[in-house]
């Protein structure tokens, strides 16, 4: 391991057949990635390791040999396929032993769910000898952390809820004591109601700008992350940097921008509404309650949120929202004249402010020659006026499904901001 040149500063091993198999998304590898890009080092590799212990131990020297930290997630179970600690001990030549205050945590977590400890799960107790441990308050796999020769190896469960917070408590804070690249700073941009290739023709010449910050474009089937990291041996320096690089991206594209960070455009909408002592009901067919989901997943949203209907079939629409049923029967359920019935009636039978609707085909079958697969309406219903919009879009069923759901928020959201979108 002495000696190695290092070509890049992080690397990701996803351990477990299943993950291989795609029995299991790799949704760790996608969220560890993106810790490791917003704290300016970005992973080299990423590589998926089946459940053999030649396979990991193999693995480990390759990313030893051209990564400063190395994140494994994955194999810290107690079932005989979870060989990642075993493996990490033999390639760094550790021994396991069984550690008294990781065996009282495994049986007061097996306590505290009114269990007693199986023997199966005394293995989680074993742990390599001159290895740091990553506490776990929340499941009965430690993690492991272990620096040789400059480099740093963090071994973390697969457990997404366990991994997710190891990395924020004791992984992200140790890899920024000890990364030696100068000040790393970054920040998100939000963007609504432009793609990669518009957004790429209003921003224009970049080349003056990428010399500074390095910037990556993040599309969410609908909806479009800017991340800008800066480099620099002074933090106000790095400051500067991004704050140069806001500042041309908002001169142009800046209706375009929602929020920066973590916050969701659902969330946003929320705020606005709240502020305005305001509430919203959703009338959803094609979309089938997701943009009630993407609303109730914004904590607080009982506070702006009335309440959504599912309104699939022409019956539910006629029943529920008053859609009558001659207007169904001469322009069809996905229609212009449907969307519009619809983000009427929610308003007005829930008492809203506003009615929010979404109708059309998301496929795979369903479609015509006048209304192809992709065909969607949304419809906001306000107290003056009703807008409604037509899209189209291509793609499987649940990539229709979202883009019809986020493009429903976004329509919202420009009604409610006077942006033109």
């Amino acid at each position: 391991m002495k000696g190695r040149a290092i070509s890049y500063a992080s690397e990701i091993l996803t351990i477990g057949d299943e993950v291989l198999r795609g029995d299991i998304v790799n949704g760790n590898a996608a969220y560890i990635g993106r810790v490791l890009a917003e704290a300016g080092i970005p992973a080299g590799f990423s590589s998926v390791i089946p459940d053999r212990m030649d396979a990991i131990i193999s693995a480990l020297d390759v990313a030893m040999s051209r990564a400063h930290f190395i994140i494994v997630t994955g194999g810290l179970g107690p079932t005989p396929d979870d060989l990642t600690r075993d493996a990490v001990a033999r390639y760094f030549g550790m021994t396991l032993a069984e550690d008294e205050t990781l065996l009282k945590h495994v049986k007061e977590l097996f306590r505290q769910r009114g269990m007693t400890m199986p023997e199966t799960s005394r293995n989680q107790a074993l742990f390599p000898i001159g290895a740091k441990k990553i506490p776990n308050p929340h499941g009965t796999a430690t993690g492991i952390h272990i620096e040789r020769d400059g480099r740093h190896v963090f071994a973390l469960p697969g457990v997404p809820v366990e991994m997710r917070q190891m990395m924020t408590e004791y992984v992200e804070p140790t890899i920024g004591a000890a990364y030696c690249g100068g000040q790393v700073r970054t920040r998100t941009l939000r963007l609504t109601g432009i793609g990669e290739s518009h957004l790429l023709a209003k921003l224009g010449d970049q080349s003056e700008l990428q010399s500074r910050v390095q910037i990556a474009y993040l599309p969410h089937h609908g909806l479009l992350d800017l991340r800008l990291t800066a480099h620099s041996q002074d933090e106000h320096e790095a400051d500067a940097q991004i704050a140069h690089a806001e500042g041309f991206i908002r001169e142009r594209v800046g209706h375009h921008i929602y929020s920066t960070g973590a916050t969701t455009l659902a969330e946003v909408i929320g705020n606005i509404l709240v502020n305005r002592s305001q509430w919203l009901a959703t009338a959803e067919s094609c979309t089938g309650g997701l943009i009630a989901d993407m609303i109730t997943d914004v904590p607080g949203s009982s506070q702006w949120f009335e309440r959504g209907w599912i309104t699939y079939s022409n019956d539910s629409k006629r029943e529920t929202l008053d859609v009558p049923a001659e207007l169904i029967e001469r322009y069809g359920a996905v229609s212009e004249e449907a969307a519009r019935a619809m983000a009427e009636g929610a308003r007005k039978n829930a008492g809203t402010d506003w009615g929010l609707s979404s109708t059309g085909i998301a496929g795979p079958s369903g479609g015509s020659e006048k209304k192809p697969v992709g065909t969607v309406w949304v419809a906001i219903a306000g107290e003056r006026d009703t807008w409604v919009r037509n899209l189209k879009f291509s793609g499987l069923r649940e990539t229709i499904k979202l883009r019809t759901a986020h493009a429903a928020l976004s329509f919202l959201y420009a009604q409610l901001t006077d942006a033109r979108l």
